[in-house]
């Protein structure tokens, strides 16, 4: 059976569960919040994993595209708009380079997610448009610590 997930406004939220009464029976409906982000740590605490995360992720004058996706990915990538639509795979190898460098900050194997936050996006009809890319706050933090020493 296919899985149906969609964000509906507080308000719409009436008129859409019962546009799905008639598809769907009551005990296959499953309503969920969306889990606000943890609190980050206090500024000291924060400034510090960042110190950390740019020790781990730091461009070498040989990683230029390192240097590229750490760019892209702290600046809010949006994969449509800035690729055309077209898959990158030299874009998705580089994330995977930054992804194991933060192995050694993070044990958790979605690293990248600590930085930025990816949602993919959708055209009205539902076919697939791309992947935008939400700054969190330690991300932006790597990111003026990067720009500081121009790293990035």
């Amino acid at each position: 059976m296919p899985l149906l997930i969609a964000e509906v406004p507080e308000q719409s939220l009436k008129g859409a569960l019962k546009a799905l009464a008639p598809f769907v029976p009551p005990e296959n409906l499953k309503l969920f919040s969306a889990l606000a982000p943890p609190e980050d740590e206090s500024d000291d605490e924060l400034t510090q994993l960042a110190q950390k995360v740019v020790e781990a992720v730091r461009p070498k004058p040989t990683q230029p595209l390192r240097k590229e996706a750490l760019r892209k990915l702290l600046g809010g990538h949006d994969t449509f708009t800035n690729q055309g639509g077209e898959a990158d795979p030299v874009l998705r190898n580089a994330m995977g380079a930054i992804s194991k460098a933060l192995r050694t900050v993070f044990a958790h194997d979605q690293a990248v997610r600590r930085l930025a936050i990816p949602k993919k996006t959708q055209f009205p009809d539902g076919t697939y448009r791309g992947t935008v890319y939400s700054v969190t706050p330690l991300g932006a933090r790597v990111r003026d610590l990067l720009k500081a020493e121009k790293a990035i």
